[in-house]
């Protein structure tokens, strides 16, 4: 997956956040699962700026989208001391994804 060097607010339109798994019948036609639609007010990208680690899913504009992107040092600014407790949340995110996709070493890297 791609670094993560930017958090995502979106101001307007719906972001469609999709995950690459491997031996799946329930996938679109790129080998990728809808996991998650983001619109007005809702955010994306924070999990590899947390975790220090390639993005795990990809991000995809649903017709016009208008999004307020905060680099790394802002993001880091704007959480203060919220950080560590997302830190400590990475196993919530971790159940989250042997729910969606049965064990998260099904999950496939994204490519580009």
């Amino acid at each position: 997956g791609d670094s993560a060097d930017s958090f995502f607010i979106v101001e307007s339109g719906e972001v469609k956040i999709t995950m690459k798994r491997k031996g799946k019948s329930e996938v679109e036609e790129n080998g990728a699962v809808e996991i998650a639609r983001c619109s007005r007010g809702q955010y994306f990208g924070e999990l590899a700026l947390v975790t220090n680690k390639p993005r795990a899913a990809s991000a995809h504009a649903i017709g016009t989208v208008k999004c307020l992107a905060m680099d790394v040092q802002a993001f880091e600014r704007l959480l203060g001391p919220c950080m560590e407790i997302m830190k400590r949340n990475i196993a919530t995110y971790e159940e989250q994804l042997v729910a969606l996709f049965g064990t998260n070493m099904d999950i496939v890297e994204p490519t580009a």
